[in-house]
């Protein structure tokens, strides 16, 4: 599959830029995503989706991120819609996903940095039934969100169950936080009655929904590079000192072409491990596993992404100067969801192991290691 964009996806792309470019960061884009019936591009026809490529979900993250809309697309659509389909039951798929297909209701995944793990205990409570204890942070959307697809740690091991956000012993809670354009949230259950919604070889599915949630997060941070490199560029053409516009010298030029060079790379690894990240599906509209291969590419998206991403952040604002450091200026909070992105899922180092242990051995990994979260 060649590393670029097909026309469609790239119409999309600029549809996308055009639509949100004329809001300000933080923004609700919701609305709009529904109208344009982007909830349903990951979902095959039988779940009510549009049958689209894992590709044409990265571009609309790539908007997201250069846009900074505000939206539960990464929470609701990417974790748990994708955990849903790939890991949970017949009979769940068919009751929940076509809310979520459409976007009517909205889920979070509960889940530790790691994705596969949380720090969820469930103790079984009646046959298809889980009581859960424990408190998980940095949920994403997890105080909005209507449904929790909660990955915990049940008397078979690893398990999915499902609670209504407003059910007795779930307490949701915000508070300060970085990133002021999407919510992380604490959630904590204390005896809450969950449902027991594990498919088959739900351990080794939920792998490859993180693989794919990685790869997603890392075309939000491309497109969030992408977009701070052009404000960088447009500056750097118009301020003038010392007679001439700042973008004539020479230090400011190797650092915008630093910058794009980093991004360049990150996107088509980017690109790359979407390719990767297409999977087929069998006749009950079960995912395929994507393996080791994917979680491979997966981290070295993850790496580049979030390197380029808080690069481009950082040196903007340096172009910038002064200016860039307010409130007023989007680039304020460009930094500060670039961080937070880099953060959200553990940081670097794990990644960077793994990948390097994919090209000293000659094979791929399943997940990285030195996740700091409960067993």
């Amino acid at each position: 599959m060649p590393i670029n964009l097909s026309t469609e996806q790239k119409d999309l792309a600029e549809t996308l830029d055009d639509v949100w470019s004329r809001i300000a960061p933080g923004h609700d884009v919701w609305p709009s995503i529904r109208e344009l019936g982007l909830t349903e591009i990951p979902f095959p026809e039988a779940t009510g989706g549009a049958d689209g490529t894992f590709r044409d979900l990265t571009v609309v993250m790539t908007g997201l991120g250069r846009t900074l809309g505000s939206a539960p697309y990464l929470s609701s659509v990417v974790m748990a819609g994708l955990a849903l389909l790939d890991a949970a039951d017949r009979d769940t798929r068919a009751e929940l996903l076509p809310g979520i297909v459409s976007g009517a209701r909205t889920a979070a995944l509960v889940c530790g940095p790691g994705i596969v793990t949380s720090a969820i205990r469930g103790e079984v409570a009646a046959e298809r039934e889980l009581s859960l204890t424990g408190v998980q942070h940095a949920v994403v959307d997890g105080e909005s969100a209507e449904l929790l697809v909660v990955v915990t740690h049940g008397p078979d091991g690893t398990e999915l169950a499902l609670v209504e956000g407003s059910a007795p012993g779930v307490r949701r809670s915000v508070g300060e936080q970085l990133d002021g354009t999407r919510q992380l949230a604490t959630v904590e259950f204390d005896g809450a009655t969950a449902r027991r919604i594990s498919g088959p070889d739900v351990a080794s599915r939920l792998g490859d929904v993180r693989s794919r949630i990685l790869i997603a997060l890392a075309a939000e941070q491309v497109g969030l590079a992408r977009r701070c490199l052009e404000m960088a560029v447009e500056y750097a053409g118009t301020r003038q000192q010392f007679g001439r516009t700042i973008g004539s010298f020479q230090g400011i030029k190797h650092k915008l072409v630093d910058l794009l060079v980093a991004i360049e790379l990150a996107e088509v690894t980017v690109l790359d491990a979407s390719s990767g990240a297409e999977r087929g599906c069998d006749e009950s509209g079960t995912a395929e596993p994507g393996g080791t291969e994917l979680a491979s590419r997966a981290a070295a998206a993850r790496v580049l992404a979030s390197r380029a991403a808080m690069t481009a952040a950082e040196e903007a604002i340096q172009v910038h100067g002064g200016i860039g450091f307010t409130w007023e200026h989007p680039l304020h909070h460009y930094f500060r969801r670039a961080k937070a992105d880099q953060l959200l899922f553990g940081d670097e180092y794990p990644y960077v192991q793994s990948v390097g242990e994919s090209l000293v051995h000659g094979r791929g990994v399943t997940r990285p290691r030195r996740v700091s979260e409960p067993a």
